[in-house]
């Protein structure tokens, strides 16, 4: 399936996204694909944000629970981060659940905790990296990007 701008604007990004910036973005082109919107040239924050609100329910909540499950092995994967990253797979974990309450009543709010899963999972990610002495935000990035991959391919399916 390809999407218009009006497509994006219909989901109602936030205000740094107008009209004239999605424009941009698509390039003259009419249309894309959930592929190439999950390969623009944006933050992964921001890609994912649009793909979970562009994804089926099922690939959304299906990709919540990923998101949990990835969380709760960083967990676990450094002693010294391990309070931290507890924390924060215990937050994917809250967020896929709702994620999969959420999307009986609305997709906006399933796409919401869906998001929200995959950030605590690659805050927990960082967190487990954190003690050896890795960049924080570059951690969180990877993993970001990492989920979004995961994303793309259980949309496909």
């Amino acid at each position: 399936m390809n999407f218009t701008v009006t497509d994006i604007m219909n989901k109602r990004p936030c205000p740094e996204y107008t009209e004239e910036v999605v424009l941009k973005l698509w390039a003259g082109r009419e249309d894309l694909t959930f592929r190439e919107i999950c390969s623009l040239g944006i933050s992964a924050r921001d890609r994912i944000w649009i793909a979970v609100r562009l994804a089926s329910r099922a690939t959304v909540v299906s990709w919540a629970d990923y998101c949990a499950a990835e969380a709760q092995k960083h967990a676990s994967a450094s002693a010294s981060a391990a309070d931290y990253a507890a924390d924060y797979a215990a937050d994917a974990a809250t967020n896929a659940d709702y994620a999969t309450y959420a999307a009986t009543y609305a997709a906006d709010y399933a796409a919401d905790y869906a998001a929200d899963a995959a950030t605590n999972a690659a805050d927990a990610a960082a967190a487990a990296y954190w003690a050896a002495d890795a960049d924080w935000t570059k951690t969180r990035n990877e993993e970001l990007e990492r989920f979004l991959s995961k994303l793309v391919e259980m949309n496909k399916s």
